[in-house]
């Protein structure tokens, strides 16, 4: 079968949808990645067909007069930006770009975000699936989401009135983000798709043929509200980067010379946002007495050179699944790819939440007796020492990670995703 793979973000978004493209291949399917040009050289180095869709990164910067920090702290502070700015303004564009890749597919599978490829998919009648990368997409009333700072009025609500008061809410919510996406209503009629009353954001990514969740019920269950269309299959996980390389010498030989370090990272998005975390980080560790791993970013790598000492190193990237087994600890967003990793690696980890989802996955952490979280409005270097003394003494966190770690080295979220796809091996 010939699959169409839709997303656009940043590696986080990538990444999942590269190892299920990797798992197609592996079993005789053709897979076709659509995305940022950005994304080619990842799609190139596996034999995966590639299919550019816009916008990307250089063209949001040129269009918004806006640098990397500014997009992300928008992103970070207004939900609207993403639609306003991000969705709506190139939707003719986007959707020119998909339309002709996706008349070709059998099968179509499209982030949360990628609205334009469900419109195609389903103006050229071709089955269409959702990929939900973390647990906040189910929209869920009686696993209510953390869609603001800390634990909101619909997570009490649950707990004290029960799923029934949390449903109206959650439609409000609905309602209240859909505006803006009106334009996508006259780009169905156009494009000759079937008119769809909810919001393309919200509730469009589980309004498919089937819906697979690419998270472990290890980090949270799926809950009994979920839709039929809906399969949990477990986290996929790629680590290849943009230019697949591994752990460098440097770093090592930094990983060998000590006692594991505390890793500090903000993925790949939000390290343009960062002010201050890393300045922060290297005092927290200073005061603790532990070596520090700063992953900064490659196109940060010089503005934070100066933070580095011998017990203190700073890299731009190194593939998580490779350095946070070796680590104490993991200090991070909360972004799912990253999250996700830190599970794996079976270490405890501080969650740092920003925006968006990060504040959901640092509540299922906690939940999960996985670890801590400390916001990073909040993050100080006085409240992460004492976070990371707490995270570090706890024996319940520590071997909790480790049964999760465990756990998780035993599913196959790729074979479970490609199954419920009805994606079997072919010949």
């Amino acid at each position: 079968m010939r699959v169409v793979l839709a997303t656009l973000g940043t590696l986080g978004d990538v990444h999942p949808f590269i190892a299920l493209a990797l798992g197609m291949q592996a079993r005789g399917h053709t897979p076709v990645f659509a995305g940022a040009e950005s994304v080619r050289p990842i799609a190139a180095r596996h034999g995966i067909e590639f299919h550019p869709i816009r916008p990307d990164g250089p063209q949001l910067i040129a269009d918004t007069s806006m640098d990397e920090g500014a997009i992300a702290r928008a992103i970070a502070t207004d939900f609207d930006f993403i639609i306003n700015r991000v969705l709506v303004p190139y939707a003719e564009v986007t959707l020119a770009d998909l339309t002709p890749v996706i008349a070709g597919a059998d099968l179509v599978l499209a982030s949360s975000f990628s609205i334009h490829a469900r419109i195609a998919a389903q103006a050229a009648r071709v089955p269409l699936a959702s990929a939900l990368l973390q647990p906040i997409t189910l929209l869920s009333a009686e696993d209510p989401p953390v869609l603001t700072r800390g634990e909101t009025a619909l997570v009490t609500l649950r707990r004290w009135f029960g799923a029934g008061a949390v449903r109206p809410l959650l439609r409000l919510a609905e309602k209240r983000y859909a505006k803006g996406l009106k334009p996508f209503a006259a780009m169905r009629a156009a494009a000759g798709a079937p008119p769809f009353a909810g919001n393309e954001v919200l509730a469009g990514p589980l309004a498919v043929d089937r819906a697979i969740g690419l998270w472990s019920p290890v980090f949270s269950p799926a809950p009994g509200d979920a839709p039929p269309s809906f399969a949990q299959t477990g986290f996929v996980f790629y680590d290849g980067g943009f230019a697949g390389e591994g752990l460098s010498a440097e770093v090592q030989a930094f990983l060998e010379a000590g006692p594991p370090p505390l890793v500090f990272t903000l993925g790949s998005m939000a390290v343009y946002a960062e002010d201050g975390f890393y300045a922060a980080s290297v005092e927290a560790a200073r005061r603790l007495g532990r070596r520090a791993v700063l992953l900064v970013g490659d196109d940060l790598l010089d503005q934070h050179r100066h933070l580095a000492a011998d017990t203190v190193l700073v890299a731009g990237y190194a593939p998580h699944s490779q350095i946070f087994p070796r680590a104490a600890a993991v200090i991070g967003h909360g972004g799912i790819g990253t999250t996700a990793q830190a599970i794996r690696a079976g270490v405890p980890q501080l969650v740092c939440p920003i925006f968006g989802d990060q504040f959901d996955n640092a509540l299922r952490i906690e939940r999960a007796g996985l670890g801590l979280s400390l916001p990073k409005r909040r993050y100080t270097p006085a409240r992460a020492s004492a976070a990371i003394t707490r995270l570090l003494a706890s024996a319940s966190i520590a071997g909790r990670a480790r049964e999760a770690g465990a756990a998780i080295a035993e599913e196959d979220g790729v074979g479970r995703a490609l199954d419920a796809l009805g994606l079997g091996t072919l010949g």
